[in-house]
């Protein structure tokens, strides 16, 4: 098969529903803690297919990072899902790594949103809400939350320098975000395409999928362990560019 024949096979394969993507999964299921030693960050911010947004160290969050850092599995499984695609084709990377002060300041940030628009929810209905889109930030080296572990990418796929149209930006925190939005009948049949090409060449490579975001995936963190059925890779990054 060739990279167009299979890109227009992805293009074509509908989205699972999120609970049929990985049979079993449980997000509380009890998980292995992650070892403290093992793969080092790369810096991919000057990589020839991988642009990086900086989107935090844009909006001026404390603490976001100008450079784009994922952990040695992370980049060479980015490689491997370029080398699928045509060379015109790259990667716009959103966020990556995030310092505890990031995390924070996102969830703090959404929290307070979620307050305003719901005044009656309780502290238990306003978290579950807040978590639905930004993980809960904690300082646990065997248990990080996802970006603190340098295991998740947030990212689109663009081509001829252009992203391709996924319908909503990045961080829209709404339904409408929710990968498999757009595969119900009477959608926009472009936007559909291209998310089932992102998700289908992604999971190709070893990634697992957040349904709730489009753009969201992850390797060797926690929620990559659940939905495999591994042990996680990647600890909290303490030592990392950055004031842990």
């Amino acid at each position: 098969m060739t990279r167009e024949e299979q890109i227009a096979l992805w293009r074509s394969t509908p989205l699972p529903q999120a609970r049929s993507a990985y049979p079993g999964y449980d997000e509380n299921a009890p998980l292995a803690p992650a070892p403290l030693t093992g793969e080092p960050l790369h810096d991919i911010t000057d990589h020839p297919r991988i642009a990086f947004d900086a989107s935090y160290f844009r909006r001026g969050i404390d603490g976001a990072l100008s450079r784009c850092y994922v952990r040695q599995g992370v980049r060479l499984a980015l490689e491997r899902a370029l080398e699928r695609l045509p060379d015109d084709y790259s990667f716009l990377v959103y966020d990556t790594l995030r310092p505890y002060r990031v995390q924070h300041a996102l969830y703090e940030e959404f929290y307070a949103r979620v307050k305003s628009e719901h005044p009656d929810y309780g502290e238990e209905a306003l978290a579950a809400c807040t978590e639905e889109f930004v993980a809960r930030p904690v300082r646990d080296l065997r248990f990080p939350s996802s970006h603190q572990s340098g295991g998740a990418v947030d990212l689109t796929l663009c081509r001829g320098g252009e992203a391709l149209d996924m319908g909503t930006v990045f961080d829209e925190f709404a339904p409408i975000a929710h990968a498999d939005f757009f595969e119900r009948e009477g959608m926009d049949e472009t936007v559909r395409a291209n998310r089932r090409l992102l998700y289908h060449l992604m999971r190709s490579v070893g990634f697992t999928h957040y349904p709730c975001e489009w753009w969201h995936f992850d390797y060797g963190d926690g929620p990559w362990a659940r939905r495999t059925g591994r042990d996680p890779l990647y600890s909290y990054c303490a030592d990392g560019p950055y004031p842990a």
